[in-house]
């Protein structure tokens, strides 16, 4: 990502999230706090970003890019939840909230992006078990896909609120992909498109 006229590679790693200059590969900032094993990509937007963990343990951070050396407790770090964050899905931001879930369950929590206060917290979605698949965001919904084929919508605001749920009979491990007027989503035989009006 570029910030302020440099390109910053924000990169996870058990125990340690890391910014490196891409030009010279130095190292700029690390912070410790991750988990073993991390697979949720980092997110970010306007000079912060979002890096979360939940393999053996529990890590979600928002740390303002830009920082120095070892940036744990300096005023780099905006935030942290150390309870009910992603193991495998990549957490969601749309508008000022963040959305993930806890572990692979269906237990989904939304905070506020700049703050990290609760709008809903550990609310189980129902349906929804074993999940690969980062939620997406589009037309005003957000979209939660389960490995059994489950794909739950619910209305991208503060309050918790089930739209629909449908079963599309298939694993579905990929993250869906909204393009235009169209949500597709990546099943384990088929492709599906769904078209809005």
């Amino acid at each position: 990502m570029d910030f302020r006229g440099r390109t910053e590679v924000i990169t996870t790693g058990e125990n340690y999230a890391r910014g490196y200059d891409l030009d010279s590969g130095a190292e700029l900032w690390r912070c410790a706090g991750q988990t073993a094993r991390p697979a949720a990509s980092p997110v970010y937007r306007d000079g912060v970003v979002y890096i979360a963990s939940g393999f053996r343990g529990a890590f979600l951070g928002a740390f303002r890019v830009g920082g120095r050396g070892d940036i744990q407790g300096t005023t780099n770090v905006l935030w942290t939840i150390q309870r009910n964050t992603p193991d495998i899905a990549s957490p969601l931001l749309s508008e000022d909230r963040l959305y993930f879930y806890k572990g692979k369950s269906g237990v989904l929590s939304c905070v506020d992006a700049q703050t990290g206060k609760p709008h809903y917290n550990a609310q189980r979605v129902s349906g929804l078990n074993n999940i690969y698949a980062s939620p997406v965001a589009a037309g005003g919904h957000v979209y939660l896909c389960d490995r059994d084929g489950t794909v739950v919508v619910i209305k991208d605001a503060e309050q918790f609120e089930v739209v629909a749920t449908n079963e599309l009979g298939e694993t579905i491990d990929a993250t869906p992909a909204p393009v235009d007027n169209q949500l597709i989503i990546r099943g384990e035989k088929h492709l599906f498109n769904f078209s809005g009006t």
